[in-house]
């Protein structure tokens, strides 16, 4: 791979430490650093493409926020433009900046805009082609995943070292072009919430904003790097707030596709959509944030459902396709004498600014359900859900899709390289160790919530669609 042409930019607070500053502000930090390879390499996302991607639609970014003193452990929230990335990727950056900045795990939280036109990752969708990448295709690959380790720990560490004192501060409104993708007027979450950091004087240091819908306005027809609508609405908002750095997160939007989708302008349309919501906010009224997060993090173990057994794996690898290319990498497994999984590793953490707002951070793909029903559970004026957070190890579905199957609930957990669809169980566990994390003052009896109840799976049945969604 060539050496990267990579831009660094930073913005910091400006103040004179004459004029001292309230007791509301804190230490504010922000950073991008451009991750754009400039040679061929696969992108992720899509199973379809036939060739690599060589040039640019849009640059690719890695973003991160710091929050806070050294004293009082600072806390960074990172954004990248990718499909997802592994555990071990997270773990080594926390790691670095445990190492060079003491700061604790639960203080750093990873988010991935899941666009589905960014560079393939080690250890992310090994399935995705169904078949092996070749010694060049891996080395590639291999070789950009250590350069965007590097490229995110300098996004982290140039946010850090620009820290000076300003204010945050944040408020919520909608966005409306995210549909859920498996039933017809199925379940979305529209929330468009915005995270908000100005210097002393109110300008504009950063944003960060989300919204609970797949970055798949571009489809697997389009081959070049590009944010999709994340990485417009960044980019937008950049424009219209020069020296501000615009972090985009995805919230649980995993059975949620964008409408309109399929060109470059539906891409700008959704990004310019969500700028607009955020420029409408910063005009308005925001909740001030007089303290930073309290972070809390654990990881826990979903089970899988019962494994296939060694003679319906050897009838699945008779079959062309994901299904028996998944079939033959788990019989060779077998053959050379080892344990398949029974179990996920998967990652659940908080953050908490006071008794103003609670941040709740989901690995994996996500469905609309977890975030419906933790706006149920909890004040959903004071609560923000993400998901796609600190990794992506394959589809998290709820109850109900497990129910209904289909693309979510199965299919694509064999592009992931997971041996089972996962347990009955898999949302309760998820949301139990919500409860256990999130602090009492947020928790509201869910007979008194302003949201509906949940959907159940006969409601939607009659018009389940459950092709590829990717």
């Amino acid at each position: 791979m060539k050496i990267w042409k990579w831009s660094l930019w930073f913005s910091c607070i400006l103040f004179s430490t004459a004029s001292g500053h309230s007791a509301s502000q804190m230490l504010l930090g922000a950073a991008k650093v451009d991750i754009t390879p400039d040679s061929a390499i696969w992108l992720s996302g899509y199973g379809a493409r036939y060739s690599m991607a060589t040039n640019a639609g849009q640059r690719l970014w890695a973003k991160a926020l710091a929050i806070g003193s050294d004293a009082d452990s600072p806390a960074l929230f990172l954004t990248v433009d990718n499909c997802g990335v592994s555990v071990e990727i997270t773990e080594a950056l926390a790691a670095r900046l445990f190492k060079k900045f003491r700061i604790p795990r639960d203080h750093i939280v990873l988010c991935s805009t899941h666009t589905h036109t960014a560079p393939c990752l080690s250890g992310v969708l090994p399935n995705l082609f169904s078949r092996d990448f070749t010694p060049d295709e891996l080395a590639a690959i291999g070789n950009y995943t250590k350069i965007f380790l590097d490229r995110l720990e300098l996004a982290a560490t140039s946010a850090l070292k620009h820290r000076n004192p300003g204010n945050l501060s944040w408020a919520q409104t909608t966005a409306g072009f995210a549909k859920n993708r498996r039933t017809v007027n199925g379940p979305v979450d529209q929330a468009l919430p915005v995270l908000k950091a100005e210097d002393t004087q109110g300008n504009l240091l950063a944003v960060v904003a989300a919204y609970a819908c797949h970055c798949t306005t571009l489809g697997s027809e389009y081959n070049q790097f590009h944010g999709d609508w994340a990485g417009e609405a960044g980019a937008q908002i950049e424009r219209e707030h020069p020296g501000a750095v615009a972090l985009i997160s995805i919230g649980c939007g995993a059975d949620a596709n964008p409408d309109p989708r399929g060109k470059p302008e539906n891409a700008r349309q959704h990004g310019a959509e969500i700028a607009a919501g955020v420029d409408k906010l910063l005009s308005g009224k925001f909740t001030s944030l007089a303290q930073g997060p309290t972070g809390r993090f654990k990881r826990i173990e979903l089970p899988f459902s019962e494994l296939p057994t060694r003679e319906q794996w050897q009838e699945r690898a008779k079959e062309k396709g994901i299904v028996g290319y998944h079939a033959r990498k788990n019989l060779a497994r077998l053959d050379n004498g080892e344990q398949l999984p029974t179990k996920l590793p998967y990652a659940v953490q908080t953050w908490v600014f006071g008794d103003k707002l609670a941040m709740i951070f989901l690995a994996g793909e996500v469905v609309v359900d977890y975030s419906l029903r933790l706006k149920r559970d909890f004040d959903p004026a004071k609560l923000w859900v993400n998901g796609y957070a600190n990794e992506v190890p394959c589809y998290i579905p709820s109850s109900r899709i497990l129910q209904e199957g289909g693309y979510e609930a199965e299919t694509s957990l064999w592009y992931y390289d997971r041996p089972a669809r996962l347990d009955p169980t898999t949302e309760d566990l998820i949301v139990s160790t919500v409860h256990e994390l999130m602090p009492a003052q947020f928790k509201v009896d869910p007979k008194q919530s302003p949201l509906p109840p949940p959907q159940s799976p006969s409601e939607s049945l009659s018009s389940l669609r459950v092709t590829p969604g990717y």
